[in-house]
């Protein structure tokens, strides 16, 4: 998708792009449009994030929709230096070293990444998950496999031997900002597009940091169903009117 269609009063009417197969035009009228494109992470290389590059974001500002909460686009995610996995719940139960060995005082994963940050500026910092005992051990090992993956690859035990970690921008994907919701019905300040899921700022429900799961779950299902809903009705009424001449906005 490369950009929306509008008439002629700016209400949005469909969407148009290419398909990269066969290299043709697409056109699709609609009575509404859903952006749930996603954040965007900046090309950061973070495993998922990678791609998000804020294209649905774009669109809609072609259009003149406004944003809201984009300067709490600078949430970092803590993983190994040789992973693009930023999964960090597991490093609640890890001590962070320097290059000597030494424990690095502060520094953590839920309170103290603002430590690692500032080490890591001048030194290498390393990680081990020495703080899980054998039970949790083997929990971890089925809640998250994808986790240890990169550490199976390459041979580290990471609950005995200590590992580089780094920080890497995860953007509006785990902080938060987006495609400001003007009602409950996920509508955007644009008449005829509305947006779900990371694509939407979710400062409505947590302010300037939201994170992977929980509240970000949890707002992909619920806005998703708000937007949808919504644009149904908007486009509803949109068919029940004169056809549109509609022009593209990008």
């Amino acid at each position: 998708a490369l950009e929306l269609l509008v008439d002629a009063q700016g209400t949005v009417g469909g969407a148009t792009g290419v398909n990269r197969q066969t290299g043709e035009t697409w056109v699709v009228r609609a009575g509404a449009v859903v952006i749930a494109t996603g954040g965007c992470a900046f090309l950061s290389k973070a495993l998922g994030c990678n791609v998000l590059t804020g294209d649905g974001q774009l669109m809609a500002a072609e259009v003149g929709a406004a944003m809201s909460g984009m300067e709490f686009s600078n949430a970092y995610g803590l993983g190994p230096a040789f992973s693009s996995v930023t999964k960090s719940l597991f490093y609640n139960w890890a001590t962070f070293y320097d290059r000597d060995g030494q424990a690095i005082e502060g520094a953590g994963s839920s309170r103290g990444r603002s430590v690692i940050a500032q080490n890591l500026q001048t030194q290498p910092v390393f990680a081990c998950i020495d703080r899980a005992d054998a039970q949790i051990r083997a929990w971890m090992r089925t809640a998250q496999p994808n986790f240890f993956v990169s550490f199976d690859r390459q041979g580290i035990d990471p609950f005995t031997q200590h590992f580089p970690v780094t920080l890497r921008l995860e953007g509006t994907v785990r902080g938060t900002g987006g495609l400001n919701l003007v009602d409950p019905t996920c509508a955007t300040s644009v008449a005829g597009l509305y947006a779900a899921g990371d694509a939407a700022t979710r400062e409505l429900i947590c302010g300037g940091f939201t994170g992977g799961g929980s509240h970000n779950a949890a707002w992909a299902l619920s806005s998703g169903f708000w937007a949808g809903a919504g644009a149904a009705a908007f486009g509803k009424d949109a068919r029940s009117r004169a056809s549109r001449t509609l022009r593209r906005a990008g």
